[in-house]
């Protein structure tokens, strides 16, 4: 197909329905082999197919900016962010559009529902018709818009391109991200890429070889400290979680309630960190005493505690338990949804409506974070509730600065709900020192 036929048939696709897909579903940018293509469904059973090459992409781009992009317009797609991500890889720009996305893949995957591409134009109107039939969209259009989107459109594709140094490889590797890739709403990452590392799981030999992109670069490693306590604090607003929550330390302040006397050791404080949120989750006595190494009264006596005096927690994540017993389903309080919980293992529930607001709330905060950031630094990669950031010997204190800002102001989607991070920084990403804002 040459450029005056793709022209003339995308003119064709003005205030039509469009679906594109892409194949495979994720571009690999890495490899110079790999052969990329895009499927357009038109709505008059126009169906083509297109090769994408690293000569005719910018032309490309251009013609579906003047059709299928433009204003006004908007279309249905299968995980947008992948094909976002090969183009600013291959032209070193951002994808700026003014047509809407309907990214069916996102939206079903919030539902709840883990489905194959559609096939063709119809099937995938049909499927957006039963979104919003079934009430779904409505439920979930602020985050879609808010979190979603941008995360698609900008950040995660910033994400993936920026890349890191793997000194054993002797080259630059990268990350690739899945918006709502895990059930409690976690980013899933896996190596899509032939140039590719998985910051979820690395080893240590593996973080050794792992630098930043130059040799005046550092990292700045921004964590939030105790954030699903902080979460189910401001869900449940349990009086007495809330009152520890704005404490120096939550976990100090769990302990003398737990145990009636300050924690006297750095295992006093693992101690209650490994058993406050397990026992809430549904852990029984006899786990907590085989997985913590304490005798089983002692575990008996956590769990009676933890039950009596948070007992608003406890009825928060309950009530989950019996909406999912009258609906064969959950909903967290931004409208994601679960179905498959295993027979026997209902509780699981539990941690479900307490870790998958958190995770939005992180997906939020990395939002914030890379526009604050954007014409300072790069973000290396994301591990759910941490951050890595490049950073330099003359910038690293403006950076610290403003990533503290963003991560500990109130959230937009949460209003009142203030966390706390810890930040470290250093080259060796087993060896991060500890930094501190002054007075802390």
């Amino acid at each position: 197909m040459n450029y005056s036929d793709l022209a003339a048939l995308l003119s064709q696709s003005e205030k039509k329905n469009i679906y594109l897909r892409f194949s495979p579903d994720v571009f690999d940018f890495t490899d110079r082999d790999a052969a990329q293509e895009i499927h357009f469904f038109i709505q008059g059973n126009l169906n083509f197919s297109l090769l994408l090459t690293d000569q005719n992409l910018p032309i490309v781009i251009s013609m579906l900016k003047l059709s299928i992009f433009s204003k006004d317009n908007k279309f249905i797609t299968w995980d947008w962010k992948s094909f976002v991500t090969y183009v600013v890889a291959k032209t070193g720009k951002p994808l700026h559009i003014d047509a809407a996305v309907i990214d069916l893949k996102v939206l079903e995957l919030y539902a709840g529902q883990k489905n194959k591409s559609p096939d063709s134009l119809s099937e995938a109107m049909l499927r957006v018709k039963h979104l919003i039939s079934s009430g779904i969209w409505k439920e979930v259009d602020a985050v879609y818009k808010n979190i979603h989107l941008p995360l698609m459109t900008t950040v995660l594709p910033h994400l993936e391109t920026s890349g890191i140094l793997d000194t054993l490889a002797g080259a630059k590797v990268f990350a690739h991200y899945e918006l709502n890739g895990q059930e409690n709403g976690r980013l899933l990452c896996f190596n899509a890429f032939k140039n590719g590392f998985v910051p979820h799981a690395m080893k240590p030999e593996t973080r050794e070889s792992l630098k930043p992109r130059n040799y005046d670069e550092l990292f700045l490693n921004f964590d939030f400290k105790g954030m699903e306590v902080f979460v189910l604090a401001w869900l449940s607003k349990d009086p007495l979680l809330q009152e520890l929550c704005a404490s120096d330390d939550v976990y100090t302040g769990l302990y003398s309630h737990l145990f009636g006397v300050v924690p006297n050791n750095k295992n006093d404080r693992e101690l209650v960190k490994k058993s406050f949120l397990p026992v809430i989750y549904g852990q029984s006595a006899y786990s907590l005493s085989q997985r913590s190494g304490i005798a089983i009264d002692l575990a008996e006596k956590v769990v009676e505690r933890i039950s009596s005096l948070f007992s608003t927690a406890f009825s928060f994540v309950l009530s989950y338990q019996e909406q999912l017993k009258q609906n064969g389903f959950v909903k967290d309080i931004f409208g994601k949804r679960r179905y498959n919980f295993e027979s026997g293992k209902e509780y699981l529930v539990r941690n479900f409506c307490i870790q998958a607001p958190a995770a939005t709330i992180c997906l939020e905060k990395l939002i914030h974070l890379y526009f604050a950031l954007k014409d300072k630094t790069d973000l290396a990669y994301t591990v759910h509730d941490g951050y890595f950031v490049y950073a330099n010997k003359k910038n690293w204190q403006e950076i610290f600065k403003i990533g503290t800002e963003i991560l500990t102001s109130e959230s937009d989607l949460c209003p009142g709900l203030r966390l706390k991070i810890a930040c470290r920084g250093g080259r060796n990403l087993n060896n991060l020192k500890p930094l501190a804002r002054k007075g802390e």
